[in-house]
């Protein structure tokens, strides 16, 4: 696995004093209204570790109304960007083997960058609260294997062998069952040396084997349990940073020209005072150069009859000055040798970028052409359609958008950035919703080699099927600050124009069941979609689930919005949707009241959660493995008392996790369930491992009911 972001925070960064820590996962998407600051996010990070060296320019990146302090107080040693990352397992294994530490303390690296440019590298998670007693019982059961092999073992009588594998036996069987803490740790290594002094008397080599092979390895833990800090080196940072993936970011300012003029992008390459929106076309010219295999210069060279030097023009694209000199019958003969050349290298990479477009844009069968001549290069399209070339800026705005960016991300990613995470602001505004949905879909696939973040107030491209990781921005009107909510009901005043596009996505959502044929089932919350979706893409998986209608789960804000919906989703014959409430006693109310009054004729249609567990208050998070939910909770509520130790096996697990919490004085925010949930979808195959047979049952009863209801 690559090196990934995991959270960023942007401070005093133009509009943006300082934001919430944002949580990304492959694909996210920041959806807000115009001035809420989404680019400014977007900008930030880029400017963390561009792909395209972009500077940082403090009088255009730090916030206006504090520039005159800038060079007075020393801003240019301020953070304006902060980046949790996940690193590479196996560079995750050399950096600690250096630093003498346990994995789980560096695998997490926080990287921050100055406005100077310069960078802090740190490992501030080193204290570890629990361990997954998977890492335990590897260390044990590899001491063993290495044990019972070595001849420090072999040689020794049959009575202390058994004696040995007696002891190593009973240290596996009393690990807990989940996590361990430092108590677990200091038993295990208390237990081992009062085994050693027990039975080893005055023998060297087995108390060492076993302080070198075992001791030694639980003693690593400990140090994580107590937080031992972590002193880097300069090497380890500097690798760090080369680890760390690169930014590749792209807006409408970078969209390409039909017709270049060469000498002014000659020009331009050379500038280091271009304005922001000026960079990003030399940027965006500059990877259309790179991806022909041609400079500009060479292009504008061999399309002269004559040799002409540029020594400078004027911004009304005025020759300032030019050196001329006619040529000989050879010379002649060698222009036209190169621009023959030219223009086999033009058509050939016109080809190549026919055939590689093909596979990304959905909308159209497009032919491209490049041409040089004299002082300009010109870019022209055809299709079947219309087969007679026209120039780039002659096509649709869309498909300017989309070329431009397809050879931004085609270059960059190329130039040894394979690890690149994407940042796309308002991607696709002017195509047409159809092209817009492909988009969306496009995204999700980009987003299996690529981490994707990008902003929209497109109701288009938020992908319902993956709305836990959609975060809402908005300007707080209380403290005036950019506000960033994964929760798309938190603070409804504030974000209600915010999140629109996400509510206009769920009435798309709904009208596609209907267009498509998809089977619709409504359901209370967000959760409730995410743990369904998990569930659903594994039986189909595993051959469990071969219906062949799309079934679709659409979150209603609870029952107040089932009703609403439900007219929405009805059929034109008036048939009912599925309903699946909870078996709380809001559902098991809201459920009579269906019953008993528009599904009076279609009570089939109604379905609880208890209906395929047994008799309790269960909601959707117990047809999950509690084994899997425990550790998400322990994880993300840190205390003295771990979930693990309070949960009642067959008892609803939300009612738990809620004393439990009240128990320890955590604070459970508004929307937690959620954060829970989109955790868990990030962690699906790690989920999906050893689900016990009698839930699986369960999952294959609740689906098989749908599938089957649909039929009647």
């Amino acid at each position: 696995m690559a090196t990934t972001l995991d959270r960023f925070k942007v401070y005093n960064f133009r509009s943006i004093e300082e934001s919430d820590w944002i949580e990304v996962s492959d694909n996210t998407c920041l959806v807000g209204t115009n001035e809420a600051g989404k680019t400014n996010l977007l900008i930030a990070l880029w400017k963390l570790n561009p792909a395209n060296a972009e500077p940082i320019v403090p009088l255009d990146d730090f916030p206006r109304h504090l520039y005159s302090r800038y060079k007075a107080d020393k801003h240019s040693e301020d953070v304006f960007i902060a980046a949790d990352f996940i690193l590479d397992e196996k560079f995750q294994n050399d950096i600690a083997k250096q630093l003498g530490c346990d994995i789980e303390q560096i695998r997490r690296v926080l990287v921050r960058r100055m406005y100077k440019g310069s960078y802090y590298v740190t490992f501030p998670y080193s204290k570890i609260d629990s361990y997954s007693v998977d890492r335990l019982k590897e260390i044990i059961t590899s001491f063993n294997d290495k044990l019972f092999n070595d001849e420090v073992f072999t040689k020794e009588s049959a009575d202390l062998q058994k004696t040995i594998k007696t002891f190593n036996t009973n240290l596996l069987d009393e690990i807990p069952e989940n996590f361990f803490s430092k108590k677990e740790a200091e038993d295990i290594i208390n237990a081992t040396q009062t085994f050693i002094q027990q039975n080893f008397g005055k023998k060297k080599n087995l108390p060492e084997y076993f302080q070198t092979h075992l001791i030694s390895h639980i003693q690593k833990f400990l140090e994580a349990f107590e937080g031992k800090p972590i002193e880097t080196t300069k090497e380890i940072r500097e690798r760090v940073i080369r680890e760390i993936p690169k930014f590749v970011y792209y807006s409408d300012y970078g969209n390409l020209d039909s017709e270049i003029f060469l000498p002014r992008v000659i020009e331009d390459f050379e500038r280091d005072d271009l304005s922001e929106s000026a960079r990003a076309k030399a940027r965006t010219l500059d990877v259309l150069f790179k991806y022909v295999k041609l400079s500009p210069k060479e292009i504008y060279e061999l399309g002269n009859d004559r040799k002409i030097v540029i020594q400078k023009m004027n911004y009304n694209n005025q020759i300032v000055s030019t050196e001329e000199q006619d040529l000989s019958e050879e010379e002649i003969r060698e222009w036209a040798d190169k621009k023959r050349e030219r223009g086999i290298l033009l058509r050939s990479a016109a080809t190549q970028l026919t055939l590689s477009f093909k596979k990304w844009w959905l909308q159209g069968d497009y032919i491209f052409a490049f041409e040089a001549d004299g002082h300009h290069f010109r870019i022209n399209v055809s299709d079947k359609l219309r087969p007679e070339p026209i120039e780039l800026e002659g096509r649709s705005r869309g498909l300017q958008w989309f070329f431009s960016f397809f050879l931004v991300f085609l270059v960059e990613t190329k130039e040894g950035h394979s690890n690149t995470i994407l940042l796309l602001d308002e991607p696709g505004l002017s195509l047409h919703p159809i092209a817009q949905f492909d988009l969306a879909k496009f995204f999700r696939k980009l987003s299996e080699d690529n981490q994707l973040i990008y902003t929209s107030h497109s109701p288009f491209l938020v992908d319902m099927d993956n709305l836990s990781n959609v975060k809402a921005v908005y300007v707080d009107t209380e403290t005036g600050r950019t506000k960033i909510s994964s929760n798309l009901r938190y603070n409804e005043a504030d974000a209600a124009k915010s999140i629109y596009p996400v509510h206009a996505a769920l009435g798309l959502t709904v009208s596609d069941t209907l267009l498509l044929g998809c089977l619709p089932v409504l359901v209370e919350g967000p959760s409730d979609q995410i743990y369904l979706s998990l569930i659903k893409r594994h039986l189909i998986s595993i051959g469990e689930l071969k219906n062949s209608k799309e079934i679709v789960f659409i979150p209603t804000g609870g029952v107040r919005g089932m009703a609403p919906v439900t007219k929405l989703v009805s059929s034109r014959d008036d048939s009912l949707p599925f309903v699946l409430l909870d078996s709380d006693k809001t559902g098991k109310d809201y459920l009579k009241q269906l019953i008993n009054g528009r599904y009076r004729d279609e009570k089939d249609k109604v379905l609880e959660v208890s209906q395929f567990l047994s008799e309790g208050e269960f909601e959707i998070e117990d047809l999950m493995p509690p084994k899997s939910l425990i550790s998400i909770i322990d994880r993300m509520y840190r205390s003295d008392q771990y979930f693990e130790d309070d949960y009642q096996k067959g008892l609803p697990i939300v009612n738990q996790i809620e004393a439990w919490a009240g128990k320890n004085n955590i604070t459970l925010a508004e929307g937690w369930k959620v954060e829970v949930a989109r955790v868990a979808q990030n962690r699906f195959e790690k989920i999906m491992e050893g689900v016990p047979a009698e839930l699986k049952n369960s999952w294959v009863a609740l689906f098989t009911k749908l599938v089957e209801g649909d039929k009647k």
